[in-house]
């Protein structure tokens, strides 16, 4: 005799609801160590806090001035990411890791992802070095590493057939975000919001279209 189990009704079966939130996991940490600084700076005495952020903060005049090359300007290419100037800034960079952060993420994989925003990071700096050059104004904010991931997502949209090429592929984008960042600048120093680091944000796409051409993230 073989007994045969059928499967329940559909209206027996218990419904699996998709989460509300479903944010990867390096997204995830990489927002929390966002709100997890600022609410440090945000506690700080303020004389603390200025003395702190301006040594954890990327600024281009520790490298033009002989004396000025300390370990600030070693550490602050990485720490200057994790910082941010504002509610608005904060919220603004949140909102963009969610958005291309976790895209990226899931189509590079966290370890690829992580290494990207990092390296992007750095790209954006350099630009902002470049462009920049003996400025003592700091920066601080992930643009760059975001400009980099939104680069990424795009290119590998392309490569899968998700997003149109159009008749300039990656380069049309870019001149749109390049285009968009340095707009920003100068609405934001018009309207007194403060300044936008166009060159991080260029030097962070271009680092990010750069870095998928390699074996490693392709």
């Amino acid at each position: 005799m073989t007994v045969i189990k059928f499967p329940p009704p559909a209206n027996d079966r218990p419904r699996q609801y998709p989460p509300m939130f479903n944010i990867p996991p390096l997204t995830l940490w990489v927002l929390v160590a966002f709100v997890a600084v600022y609410a440090v700076f945000a506690v700080m005495p303020e004389e603390m806090a200025q003395i702190w952020g301006y040594r954890l903060a990327f600024v281009p005049a520790r490298y033009a001035l002989p004396d000025g090359f300390d370990i600030w300007a070693v550490v602050s290419p990485f720490t200057h990411i994790f910082m941010h100037g504002g509610i608005l800034h904060i919220a603004m960079n949140g909102l963009m890791m969610l958005a291309f952060g976790a895209g990226a993420e899931r189509m590079l994989g966290a370890k690829r992802a992580g290494a990207m925003f990092i390296l992007c990071g750095l790209c954006g700096a350099f630009a902002q070095l470049v462009f920049g050059w003996g400025s003592p104004i700091p920066m601080v904010g992930a643009s760059g590493a975001l400009s980099g991931l939104f680069a990424a997502m795009c290119l590998r949209l392309m490569q899968t057939g998700a997003m149109p090429k159009g008749r300039f592929g990656i380069w049309g984008i870019g001149a749109l975000w390049i285009g968009l960042s340095v707009f920003m600048a100068f609405a934001g120093g018009a309207m007194g919001i403060g300044d936008v680091a166009w060159a991080a944000h260029v030097g962070g796409f271009l680092g990010g279209v750069l870095l998928m051409r390699l074996r490693y993230f392709s």
